[in-house]
C-alpha cells in the first residue's frame, strides 16, 4: 500500500509529499489559475457567433524553489443543446478543434484538441478536451492565453461553460501535478434572437452601385456585438445584423473614402427592426473621418490617373479615374467629420 508522508518545514514553508518512492516539493507560495474569460467578441445570441479565451496563469513568491507549469490539460465543459464549437479550421475529417494560442506558453507542442461527447470523467455532455506543454522550460511567472474559442448559440439557455476540475491538470517540469488554486468561467446565457436591418447607399453613386458597405452592430462599451455585414447592389444589407434581444445598440456603416455613419439608441425588443437608410457622404481620403484640405490635395495629386484597384479611397466613386467628379464630391463635404448621422 502507498504511504504518504507529509513534513512541514516551519522555516521555509514547504510541502513535501512522498508518494510511491519519487519526491517533489510545491512552495505553499505558488498561485496558479485557469479560467475561461468572459466574451471577447460577438453576442450569445441564437444564430450568433462569440469568442471566449482560455487563460492560465502562475505566480511565486517569496522564497524556496519556484515552481513551474510545463503543461496544461484542460476540460472545458458545455451543454451542447445551446452552444456548440466553430471549427478552427474548417476541417470535419479531423474533428472539431479550437484555436491554440501562444501566449501563457510560447513554444507549443499540442497533445490533442477534439471536442469530447459525452465529456470523460466529468457529469458535463460535452466538453473540449486540449493538451499542450511548453518545449522550453516551464513558466514560473506569468499569464497567458492557451486558446481560443468561437461558439455558436444553437437555442435560449444557460451555455454551461466551466473548468472542470477534475480532469484538468497542470504539470510541473517533472511530470507532477501542480495544485489548481483557481478554475472559473463566466455564467453565459444565449438569449432569442433581436435582428437588425436598414440601407446604405453612397454619395456619387449610380443607382444599383452600393455595395460592399460595411455595417456592424456596437454595444454601449463599445465592443463589437455584431456583423460586419455587408450591403448589396440596392444599399440593403445583404443579410440582418443578428443581436441579443432587449439591448441597445449602435450601427455603424463605412466605405473607403467616406465618412462614417452611425445610428445611435438602436433598441431591440425581440423582433427587426428596420431603421432606415442613410447615405455616406464621400471625399475622406486619408481616412481620418474627416474632409479637407488634404483630402482635394490627394485628389489633385491623382487628377486624371487610373485609379488603383477598388476601393480607393482616392477614387471617391469608384469609376476606374480621379477626375471632377471625385473632387466635387469631396469640396461638396468640405469641413464635415463623421460618423454623421444615419
Amino acid at each position: 500500500m502507498t504511504k504518504y508522508f507529509r513534513i512541514v518545514l516551519a522555516a521555509g514553508l514547504v510541502a513535501l509529499w512522498i508518494v510511491s518512492g519519487s519526491a517533489f516539493a510545491q512552495s505553499p507560495n505558488t498561485y496558479t489559475s485557469i479560467v475561461v474569460t468572459d466574451i471577447t467578441s460577438g453576442a450569445p445570441v441564437v444564430g450568433g457567433f462569440f469568442t471566449t479565451l482560455v487563460n492560465v496563469s502562475v505566480a511565486n513568491s517569496g522564497g524556496g524553489t519556484p515552481t513551474a507549469v510545463q503543461g496544461v490539460e484542460a476540460y472545458i465543459g458545455f451543454d451542447p443543446s445551446v452552444v456548440n464549437v466553430v471549427d478552427f479550421d474548417n476541417n470535419p475529417t479531423n474533428g472539431t478543434q479550437v484555436e491554440i494560442k501562444a501566449g501563457f506558453f510560447t513554444t507549443i507542442s499540442t497533445g490533442i484538441n477534439r471536442v469530447e461527447t459525452p465529456c470523460p470523467g466529468t457529469t458535463k455532455p460535452s466538453c473540449i478536451h486540449i493538451a499542450l506543454t511548453q518545449t522550453t522550460g516551464g513558466v514560473t511567472n506569468g499569464s497567458g492565453i492557451i486558446a481560443s474559442i468561437r461558439w455558436i448559440g444553437v437555442a435560449p439557455g444557460a451555455a454551461g461553460i466551466s473548468v472542470e476540475v477534475p480532469p484538468t491538470v497542470l504539470s510541473d517540469p517533472n511530470g507532477q501535478p501542480v495544485t489548481i488554486n483557481n478554475a472559473g468561467a463566466p455564467s453565459i446565457t444565449v438569449l432569442p434572437p433581436g435582428a437588425i436591418m436598414g440601407g446604405v447607399t453612397r454619395q456619387g453613386r449610380a443607382a444599383n452601385r452600393h455595395a460592399g458597405t460595411s455595417v456592424l452592430a456596437l454595444n454601449p462599451a463599445g465592443s463589437l456585438v455584431a456583423g460586419p455585414v455587408t450591403t448589396a447592389d440596392s444599399g440593403a444589407f445583404v443579410s440582418p445584423l443578428a443581436v441579443p434581444a432587449g439591448g441597445t445598440y449602435t450601427v455603424v456603416a463605412s466605405y473607403p473614402g467616406y465618412l462614417a455613419a452611425q445610428k445611435s439608441s438602436v433598441y431591440i425588443v425581440g423582433a427587426t427592426v428596420n431603421i432606415g437608410t442613410t447615405q455616406l457622404r464621400g471625399g475622406d481620403v486619408n481616412g481620418d473621418n474627416c474632409i479637407n484640405i488634404f483630402d482635394l490635395a490627394t485628389m489633385a495629386s491623382w487628377f486624371s490617373s487610373a485609379a488603383p484597384p477598388a476601393p480607393a479611397p482616392v477614387d471617391v466613386n469608384d469609376d476606374g479615374v480621379i477626375n471632377i467628379f471625385d473632387m466635387a464630391i469631396g469640396a461638396s463635404n468640405f469641413s464635415r467629420c463623421g460618423p454623421t448621422t444615419w
